[in-house]
């Protein structure tokens, strides 16, 4: 761009210079082209136009299905910052087959009414307000916990869970098809912490998709994460014991740490395959 910029301006240098040296020589000049007329000027604006259009579509193209900061309004408002920062609740309370299968997966009504079928109104937390900063009755959204339950807080023996509906909560973080992940690989044999991808899910009322789930954004986690590669009877990954050269090349002092990369983690197939 700074070359076209400089070329434009020793065009237009050449252009006057011309004009001037045709006035002393005393030739008589032609009526001035319109600029909209102009061939030169009509190819310049073509390039700058299918250049920054290509930029354009490109860019489009890298970012379509991404949906970074996505915060649809959920059919019950739940908090994350109460349940999992106030009262720390772990997620795999909730997510429990996020470190034995692909899926984290959402948590049934029956698992919300462990705790709600005692806890029937918000009365000792902070006040609750949603992203457009109306205060939430905090005491209605597990009314409607209870509709979606079939439960009546003034007849609890006579509740049958057998009988719940499933709430349809908007999904939020969504990967492409042609892309494997399993929240086991990372969150049992990686011991990736969920805020690594989810954000600080503790200090969140509506939760929003923090990062960009990107190719370039996982690779380079896959790059800067180191694995606990040294195995023992407390720690580290039986699996790891098999990569003798590098156990070897820390002995040695050649490496200090084993990161993802080193054992595949940049390896097309591991995602796509």
């Amino acid at each position: 761009m700074l070359l076209g910029v400089i070329a434009l301006i020793l065009m237009q240098v050449n252009s006057n210079l011309k004009k001037l040296s045709d006035q002393a020589e005393g030739v008589t000049l032609p009526e001035p082209i319109p600029f909209w007329r102009n061939k030169t000027n009509i190819a310049i604006l073509s390039i700058v136009f299918f250049v920054f259009g290509g930029y354009m579509v490109a860019k489009g193209a890298i970012g379509l299905g991404r949906q970074k900061d996505y915060q649809p309004v959920q059919p019950i408002y739940y908090s994350h910052k109460v349940h999992a920062g106030i009262n720390q609740i772990n997620c795999l309370y909730c997510h429990g087959s996020a470190e034995q299968s692909k899926h984290a997966a959402i948590p049934s009504v029956n698992t919300c009414m462990n705790c709600h079928k005692a806890i029937q109104a918000y009365e000792k937390g902070p006040k609750l307000f949603d992203e457009e900063g109306n205060e939430i009755d905090g005491t209605a959204e597990i009314q409607k916990l209870y509709e979606f339950a079939g439960f009546d807080p003034n007849n609890p023996n006579k509740w049958d869970p057998s009988m719940a509906k499933p709430i349809e909560w908007i999904k939020i973080h969504n990967l492409p098809d042609h892309v494997y992940f399993s929240h086991a690989q990372h969150v049992n044999a990686g011991k990736v912490q969920c805020q690594s991808c989810h954000g600080e899910m503790q200090a969140m009322d509506e939760v929003k998709q923090v990062s960009d789930l990107s190719m370039g954004w996982c690779i380079n986690c896959h790059r800067e994460t180191k694995v606990q590669f040294n195995y023992d009877s407390t720690k580290g990954n039986k699996f790891y014991s098999i990569y003798e050269k590098f156990h070897n090349d820390i002995k040695s002092g050649k490496m200090d740490s084993v990161s993802v990369k080193d054992i595949g983690g940049l390896e097309c197939q591991k995602c796509h395959y």
